[in-house]
Protein backbone atom coordinates (compact mmCIF):
# COMPACT_ATOMS: atom_id res chain seq x y z
CA UNK A 1 0.00 0.00 0.00
CA UNK A 2 1.81 3.77 -1.23
CA UNK A 3 0.77 6.95 0.37
CA UNK A 4 -0.02 9.88 -2.09
CA UNK A 5 3.17 11.37 -1.89
CA UNK A 6 5.13 8.41 -2.54
CA UNK A 7 5.89 7.11 -6.26
CA UNK A 8 6.53 3.82 -8.11
CA UNK A 9 9.65 4.85 -9.36
CA UNK A 10 11.06 7.00 -5.96
CA UNK A 11 12.35 4.04 -3.17
CA UNK A 12 12.98 7.28 -0.79
CA UNK A 13 10.49 8.19 2.15
CA UNK A 14 7.62 9.83 2.61
CA UNK A 15 8.04 13.66 2.66
CA UNK A 16 6.77 14.79 5.60
CA UNK A 17 5.28 18.34 6.13
CA UNK A 18 7.07 18.68 9.68
CA UNK A 19 9.99 16.96 10.59
CA UNK A 20 10.14 13.94 13.19
CA UNK A 21 12.12 13.57 16.28
CA UNK A 22 12.92 10.54 17.65
CA UNK A 23 11.94 10.07 21.10
CA UNK A 24 11.47 7.20 23.72
CA UNK A 25 9.85 8.98 26.13
CA UNK A 26 7.26 7.27 28.83
CA UNK A 27 4.28 8.60 28.32
CA UNK A 28 0.26 7.54 29.92
CA UNK A 29 -2.06 7.74 27.92
CA UNK A 30 -5.61 9.02 29.64
CA UNK A 31 -9.07 7.73 28.84
CA UNK A 32 -12.23 9.73 29.08
CA UNK A 33 -12.88 7.20 31.97
CA UNK A 34 -10.05 8.27 34.18
CA UNK A 35 -8.50 4.92 33.44
CA UNK A 36 -4.39 5.35 32.61
CA UNK A 37 -3.00 3.17 29.83
CA UNK A 38 1.15 3.19 30.26
CA UNK A 39 3.22 3.88 26.44
CA UNK A 40 6.11 5.26 25.24
CA UNK A 41 6.39 8.33 22.32
CA UNK A 42 7.94 6.87 19.37
CA UNK A 43 8.55 10.06 17.25
CA UNK A 44 6.79 13.40 17.39
CA UNK A 45 6.52 16.56 14.91
CA UNK A 46 4.52 19.46 15.68
CA UNK A 47 1.31 17.96 14.38
CA UNK A 48 1.42 14.36 15.44
CA UNK A 49 3.55 11.60 17.24
CA UNK A 50 3.74 7.84 16.83
CA UNK A 51 2.72 5.86 20.19
CA UNK A 52 3.75 2.59 21.24
CA UNK A 53 1.32 0.62 23.17
CA UNK A 54 -0.08 -3.10 23.21
CA UNK A 55 -2.69 -3.97 20.49
CA UNK A 56 -5.19 -5.16 23.09
CA UNK A 57 -5.68 -2.22 24.58
CA UNK A 58 -8.82 -0.24 23.35
CA UNK A 59 -8.48 3.27 22.50
CA UNK A 60 -11.19 6.14 21.69
CA UNK A 61 -10.63 8.42 18.92
CA UNK A 62 -9.59 11.28 20.82
CA UNK A 63 -7.71 11.08 24.66
CA UNK A 64 -4.87 12.51 26.61
CA UNK A 65 -1.61 12.04 26.43
CA UNK A 66 0.85 13.07 29.51
CA UNK A 67 4.58 12.84 28.97
CA UNK A 68 6.22 11.75 32.48
CA UNK A 69 8.52 14.33 33.34
CA UNK A 70 6.96 17.16 31.26
CA UNK A 71 4.68 19.80 32.14
CA UNK A 72 2.27 19.59 29.19
CA UNK A 73 -0.39 17.47 28.39
CA UNK A 74 -1.80 16.96 25.02
CA UNK A 75 -4.93 16.37 23.26
CA UNK A 76 -4.92 13.63 20.44
CA UNK A 77 -7.20 11.91 17.65
CA UNK A 78 -6.33 8.34 16.62
CA UNK A 79 -4.91 8.68 12.91
CA UNK A 80 -3.78 4.89 12.49
CA UNK A 81 -3.02 1.93 14.06
CA UNK A 82 -0.67 -1.02 13.32
CA UNK A 83 -0.13 -3.75 15.73
CA UNK A 84 1.95 -2.08 18.90
CA UNK A 85 1.89 1.55 16.87
CA UNK A 86 -0.69 4.35 16.94
CA UNK A 87 -0.41 7.38 15.46
CA UNK A 88 -2.21 10.39 16.52
CA UNK A 89 -2.88 14.10 15.41
CA UNK A 90 -2.11 16.68 18.06
CA UNK A 91 -5.20 18.83 18.12
CA UNK A 92 -4.34 20.34 21.89
CA UNK A 93 -1.67 21.25 24.06
CA UNK A 94 -2.09 22.49 27.71
CA UNK A 95 -0.13 22.83 30.89
CA UNK A 96 -0.21 20.55 33.50
CA UNK A 97 -1.58 21.99 36.83
CA UNK A 98 1.20 22.23 39.65
CA UNK A 99 0.85 20.00 42.15
CA UNK A 100 -1.26 21.49 45.36
CA UNK A 101 0.17 22.52 48.39
CA UNK A 102 -1.45 21.38 51.64
CA UNK A 103 -2.53 24.79 53.42
CA UNK A 104 -0.60 25.25 56.36
CA UNK A 105 -1.81 27.55 59.37
CA UNK A 106 0.40 31.19 59.02
CA UNK A 107 2.88 30.66 61.18
CA UNK A 108 3.71 34.33 63.51
CA UNK A 109 5.48 37.09 62.53
CA UNK A 110 8.18 38.91 64.50
CA UNK A 111 6.68 42.46 64.44
CA UNK A 112 9.06 45.91 65.71
CA UNK A 113 7.18 45.39 69.29
CA UNK A 114 9.66 42.90 69.75
CA UNK A 115 12.65 43.36 71.45
CA UNK A 116 15.75 41.36 70.32
CA UNK A 117 18.45 40.20 72.84
CA UNK A 118 20.91 42.94 74.02
CA UNK A 119 24.30 41.58 72.93
CA UNK A 120 27.20 43.68 74.66
CA UNK A 121 29.53 42.79 72.18
CA UNK A 122 30.71 44.47 68.95
CA UNK A 123 28.72 43.88 65.95
CA UNK A 124 25.77 45.80 66.70
CA UNK A 125 22.34 45.05 68.69
CA UNK A 126 21.09 41.51 68.76
CA UNK A 127 23.98 40.65 65.76
CA UNK A 128 26.71 38.73 67.82
CA UNK A 129 30.41 39.11 67.03
CA UNK A 130 32.17 35.99 65.13
CA UNK A 131 34.25 35.89 67.52
CA UNK A 132 33.47 35.31 71.63
CA UNK A 133 37.02 35.25 72.77
CA UNK A 134 40.77 35.30 71.54
CA UNK A 135 42.37 32.66 69.41
CA UNK A 136 44.58 30.00 71.06
CA UNK A 137 47.00 30.18 68.44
Amino acid sequence: MRSDKETETSPEPVSRREDRNSTNWIANVRLPDGREIPCTVKDVSKSGAKLGIPAYHALPESFLLRIIGRDFVCMVKLAWRRGDYVGVRIERVGKVAPPRVRDEPPQPVATSLDKPEAIDEPGGVGIPSRRRKPSSF
